[in-house]
Protein backbone atom coordinates (compact mmCIF):
# COMPACT_ATOMS: atom_id res chain seq x y z
CA UNK A 1 0.00 0.00 0.00
CA UNK A 2 1.10 3.55 -0.60
CA UNK A 3 0.88 4.48 3.08
CA UNK A 4 3.71 1.99 3.71
CA UNK A 5 6.02 4.33 1.77
CA UNK A 6 5.46 7.24 4.19
CA UNK A 7 7.94 7.71 7.07
CA UNK A 8 6.48 6.47 10.31
CA UNK A 9 6.97 8.28 13.60
CA UNK A 10 6.33 7.12 17.13
CA UNK A 11 5.25 9.27 20.04
CA UNK A 12 6.97 9.66 23.40
CA UNK A 13 5.03 11.42 26.16
CA UNK A 14 7.35 13.41 28.41
CA UNK A 15 6.21 16.00 30.95
CA UNK A 16 2.83 16.49 29.30
CA UNK A 17 4.32 16.97 25.84
CA UNK A 18 4.27 14.67 22.84
CA UNK A 19 7.50 14.13 20.94
CA UNK A 20 7.33 12.59 17.46
CA UNK A 21 10.45 10.43 17.22
CA UNK A 22 12.13 7.75 15.15
CA UNK A 23 14.99 5.39 15.87
CA UNK A 24 16.84 6.17 12.64
CA UNK A 25 20.47 5.32 12.07
CA UNK A 26 21.29 8.81 13.39
CA UNK A 27 19.63 7.89 16.68
CA UNK A 28 21.46 4.56 16.83
CA UNK A 29 24.77 6.33 16.12
CA UNK A 30 24.01 8.82 18.90
CA UNK A 31 23.51 5.93 21.31
CA UNK A 32 26.77 4.27 20.23
CA UNK A 33 28.80 7.46 20.50
CA UNK A 34 27.37 8.82 23.74
CA UNK A 35 26.30 5.73 25.71
CA UNK A 36 26.30 2.19 24.34
CA UNK A 37 24.92 0.37 21.29
CA UNK A 38 21.23 -0.46 21.18
CA UNK A 39 22.10 -4.16 20.95
CA UNK A 40 23.70 -3.97 24.43
CA UNK A 41 20.72 -2.11 25.89
CA UNK A 42 18.36 -4.72 24.46
CA UNK A 43 20.21 -7.48 26.32
CA UNK A 44 18.28 -6.28 29.36
CA UNK A 45 14.51 -6.80 29.41
CA UNK A 46 12.89 -3.44 28.63
CA UNK A 47 10.93 -3.52 31.88
CA UNK A 48 14.24 -3.66 33.80
CA UNK A 49 15.94 -0.76 32.02
CA UNK A 50 17.67 1.69 34.33
CA UNK A 51 16.74 5.35 34.46
CA UNK A 52 20.00 6.08 32.60
CA UNK A 53 18.97 3.67 29.82
CA UNK A 54 15.60 5.42 29.47
CA UNK A 55 17.18 8.90 29.46
CA UNK A 56 19.75 7.90 26.82
CA UNK A 57 17.12 6.21 24.64
CA UNK A 58 14.85 9.27 24.85
CA UNK A 59 17.76 11.60 24.04
CA UNK A 60 18.82 9.52 21.03
CA UNK A 61 15.24 9.39 19.74
CA UNK A 62 15.22 13.20 19.53
CA UNK A 63 17.87 13.15 16.76
CA UNK A 64 15.31 13.22 13.95
CA UNK A 65 13.51 16.30 15.20
CA UNK A 66 13.96 19.27 12.85
CA UNK A 67 15.36 21.48 15.61
CA UNK A 68 18.26 19.05 16.06
CA UNK A 69 19.26 18.69 12.40
CA UNK A 70 22.41 20.84 12.59
CA UNK A 71 23.71 19.14 15.75
CA UNK A 72 23.11 15.70 14.24
CA UNK A 73 24.75 16.53 10.89
CA UNK A 74 27.81 17.76 12.81
CA UNK A 75 27.68 14.63 15.02
CA UNK A 76 27.59 16.88 18.08
CA UNK A 77 24.99 14.82 19.92
CA UNK A 78 25.46 16.70 23.21
CA UNK A 79 23.62 19.62 21.58
CA UNK A 80 20.51 17.55 20.79
CA UNK A 81 17.51 19.08 22.56
CA UNK A 82 16.17 18.30 25.03
CA UNK A 83 19.52 17.49 26.61
CA UNK A 84 20.06 14.61 29.01
CA UNK A 85 19.92 17.02 31.95
CA UNK A 86 16.66 18.52 30.71
CA UNK A 87 15.16 15.07 30.18
CA UNK A 88 16.26 14.09 33.69
CA UNK A 89 14.27 16.94 35.19
CA UNK A 90 11.28 16.43 32.88
CA UNK A 91 10.71 12.69 33.39
CA UNK A 92 8.89 11.67 36.56
CA UNK A 93 9.59 8.29 38.15
CA UNK A 94 5.91 7.35 38.02
CA UNK A 95 5.93 7.90 34.22
CA UNK A 96 8.83 5.50 33.61
CA UNK A 97 6.72 2.37 33.04
CA UNK A 98 4.63 3.98 30.28
CA UNK A 99 7.68 5.68 28.77
CA UNK A 100 9.58 2.37 28.62
CA UNK A 101 6.65 0.82 26.75
CA UNK A 102 6.54 3.74 24.30
CA UNK A 103 10.30 3.45 23.71
CA UNK A 104 10.29 -0.31 23.10
CA UNK A 105 7.33 0.12 20.73
CA UNK A 106 9.20 2.86 18.83
CA UNK A 107 12.30 0.65 18.60
CA UNK A 108 10.25 -2.30 17.36
CA UNK A 109 8.59 -0.06 14.75
CA UNK A 110 12.01 0.91 13.40
CA UNK A 111 13.30 -2.63 12.94
CA UNK A 112 12.74 -4.86 9.90
CA UNK A 113 9.71 -7.17 10.05
CA UNK A 114 11.48 -10.29 8.85
CA UNK A 115 13.39 -12.66 11.08
CA UNK A 116 15.77 -15.34 9.79
CA UNK A 117 14.06 -18.65 9.01
CA UNK A 118 15.19 -21.99 7.61
CA UNK A 119 14.03 -20.92 4.14
CA UNK A 120 15.64 -17.48 4.44
CA UNK A 121 18.67 -17.60 6.76
CA UNK A 122 20.39 -14.50 8.17
CA UNK A 123 23.11 -13.10 5.97
CA UNK A 124 26.60 -12.24 7.17
CA UNK A 125 26.33 -8.57 6.23
CA UNK A 126 27.02 -5.62 8.48
CA UNK A 127 26.22 -1.91 8.34
CA UNK A 128 28.94 -1.27 5.75
CA UNK A 129 27.26 -3.73 3.35
CA UNK A 130 23.88 -2.18 4.05
CA UNK A 131 25.24 1.31 3.36
CA UNK A 132 27.02 0.14 0.19
CA UNK A 133 23.81 -1.32 -1.21
CA UNK A 134 21.65 1.65 -0.21
CA UNK A 135 24.01 4.47 -1.20
CA UNK A 136 26.41 3.04 -3.78
CA UNK A 137 24.21 0.55 -5.62
CA UNK A 138 20.74 2.08 -5.22
CA UNK A 139 22.16 5.59 -5.57
CA UNK A 140 20.26 7.01 -2.60
CA UNK A 141 21.79 10.06 -0.85
CA UNK A 142 23.97 9.51 2.23
CA UNK A 143 21.71 11.84 4.22
CA UNK A 144 18.69 9.66 3.43
CA UNK A 145 20.59 6.61 4.67
CA UNK A 146 21.26 8.19 8.06
CA UNK A 147 17.72 9.52 8.51
CA UNK A 148 16.13 6.17 7.62
CA UNK A 149 15.29 3.37 10.03
CA UNK A 150 16.62 -0.14 9.55
CA UNK A 151 13.09 -1.17 8.59
CA UNK A 152 12.89 1.42 5.79
CA UNK A 153 16.34 0.54 4.46
CA UNK A 154 15.52 -3.18 4.49
CA UNK A 155 12.24 -2.57 2.65
CA UNK A 156 13.97 -0.42 0.01
CA UNK A 157 16.74 -2.97 -0.58
CA UNK A 158 14.26 -5.87 -0.76
CA UNK A 159 12.07 -3.98 -3.25
CA UNK A 160 15.13 -3.30 -5.41
CA UNK A 161 16.25 -6.95 -5.32
CA UNK A 162 12.73 -8.14 -6.17
CA UNK A 163 12.36 -5.60 -9.01
CA UNK A 164 15.72 -6.69 -10.50
CA UNK A 165 14.72 -10.36 -10.21
CA UNK A 166 17.54 -11.08 -7.76
CA UNK A 167 15.06 -12.12 -5.08
CA UNK A 168 11.72 -13.87 -5.36
CA UNK A 169 8.69 -11.68 -4.74
CA UNK A 170 6.64 -12.98 -1.79
CA UNK A 171 3.52 -14.85 -2.84
CA UNK A 172 0.29 -13.24 -1.72
CA UNK A 173 -2.19 -15.72 -0.35
CA UNK A 174 -5.83 -14.80 -0.31
CA UNK A 175 -8.14 -16.90 1.81
CA UNK A 176 -11.61 -17.58 0.51
CA UNK A 177 -14.53 -18.58 2.64
CA UNK A 178 -16.32 -21.47 0.91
Amino acid sequence: MLKDLVKKYSTLHIAGREYRVRYSLNALLCLEMTYKPLSEILLTDWQNWSIEDVLQLCHAAMCDRACNKKAVINRNFQLVKPTLDELGTMIDVQDLAVLKLEIITAIADSMPDTQPTEEQPAHAADESHQRAIFVDILGRPESEYWTSTNKEINQRINAYLEAKGLKDTPIQIQMFDD
